[in-house]
């Protein structure tokens, strides 16, 4: 539990860092934007692909990306129908939202230090199906309901801008050096170490920079639900896992912990590059983040998830 409460009040200093550094004028949320374009083109694809180069592939593993995929299309297909009568500019950024999480800067750290470095690995596949929902289905939903589109947007537009993202490029690469076990030169692996380590911080600073406590009755109403669709679905899978994989408890625990995880950090360069309202992505991130750490310490409390 320090290890936890340790990587919780880190997070928070960073992100109240970055508030303090907008609100004494020093920097601007169209500062903010820059920023975010910098990491979509140099942290982000390094971390995904570092990720993705390290992990140790197992066939028995392959479950649980798709489990992470499902996890995310049920969220998703609940948010279609929930947010159906809101306007398009709202819709999409809600849709982002739902079903895409904040595994590899929040939970790769709390899960290491819960279940030791040998179980990260359940961890890591649970992103690789995750990082497949962001990109795929998430990116396309806030694609589509932006007012940057086109008249019409077909599939294969839509997936070559998929597989144009760095970050995707950068998750693609990886696996192709773990599949073929190519040997990666030490300096290039270094230099991509590196610049993921990067991922964080910044990251976090950007949170603090679009946080914002001035949005309307209306617009925070928005965003707890989208937080219940989260938190609901993610109760109702932990349920099922406590029940159904209790033979497997090491990777039962993990999985558990990875269903109540905050929204994913990527909604925050989504919304800029897609213009929707960066200050509603960044609040609606940081009150997921304050509400998933407190629940994933009642779990780990009360429910002893915590392997031996």
């Amino acid at each position: 539990m320090q290890q936890t409460n340790q990587v919780f009040l880190f997070t928070f200093a960073i992100i109240i860092l970055g508030f303090c550094i907008k609100y004494f004028n020093f920097i601007t949320e169209k500062d903010g934007k820059t920023i975010s374009k910098f990491l979509m083109h140099s942290t982000f694809p390094a971390l995904m692909f570092v990720s993705t180069f390290n992990v140790k592939l197992d066939f028995n593993l392959l479950m649980i990306p798709i489990f992470a995929i499902t996890l995310g299309l049920l969220m998703q297909l609940v948010a279609w129908f929930w947010f159906k009568n809101y306007e398009n500019a709202l819709r999409g950024l809600l849709m982002m939202g739902v079903g895409g999480f904040n595994t590899g800067l929040f939970g790769f750290p709390i899960i290491e230090g819960l279940f030791g470095k040998e179980n990260l690995v359940y961890a890591i596949m649970f992103d690789i199906g995750n990082t497949i929902i962001v990109f795929g289905v998430i990116y396309t939903m806030g694609l589509f309901f932006s007012s940057t589109k086109q008249t019409s947007i077909n599939i294969k537009s839509i997936l070559k801008k998929i597989l144009s993202l760095p970050p995707v490029l950068g998750m693609i690469a990886g696996l192709i050096f773990n599949i073929s076990g190519a040997k990666m030169p030490d300096l290039g692996l270094e230099i991509l170490t590196t610049l993921s380590k990067a991922n964080k911080p910044l990251v976090l600073l950007l949170m603090g920079i679009y946080l914002s406590f001035e949005l309307n009755k209306k617009t925070m109403i928005s965003i707890f639900k989208v937080l219940t669709v989260r938190y609901l679905i993610g109760f109702l899978v932990i349920i099922i896992l406590y029940y159904f994989l209790s033979d497997f408890k090491a990777m039962q625990s993990v999985l558990m912990v990875c269903t109540l995880l905050p929204i994913g950090l990527t909604i925050l360069p989504f919304s800029d590059e897609l213009n929707y309202d960066s200050r509603i992505a960044g609040t609606m991130l940081n009150i997921s983040l304050l509400i998933s750490f407190m629940l994933m310490w009642l779990l780990v409390l009360f429910l002893n998830v915590v392997t031996p």
